[in-house]
């Protein structure tokens, strides 16, 4: 696996397996049933990530809503509105669950 171009971090936290997948690995503190939870429930996701329903099922949909503003004390990318550019847009990706085995995989 290659890590991802561009990124700044010295470890392979990031990687892309295949064209158009990228896989995220992180070791957290915390109970698996806990870090599920920060994984799958949209207002606990939103405090590290992005928030969005989530259908816990293979061929469930994903609607991530990124602000990245949401995530720091620095406002520096807001554009007053709590948008996370100057663009006014919130950023947004959608995706389907391939996999979901609660609570140890979710692909």
């Amino acid at each position: 696996m290659d890590t991802i171009p561009g990124t700044a971090v010295d470890e392979p936290y990031a990687t892309m397996p295949a064209p158009a997948t990228v896989r995220i690995e992180r070791i957290l503190p915390g109970p698996v049933e806990r870090v599920w939870t920060y994984l799958t429930e949209s207002d606990k996701r939103r405090q590290w990530f992005a928030a969005g329903p989530m259908e816990l099922r293979p061929g469930g949909s994903v609607a991530l809503t990124f602000r990245n503003d949401d995530l720091s004390a620095e406002k520096r990318h807001s554009d007053g509105n709590g948008h996370c550019s100057g663009d006014g847009v919130d950023h947004r990706m959608n995706g389907v669950i391939v996999r979901c085995e609660p609570p140890r995989l979710l692909v």
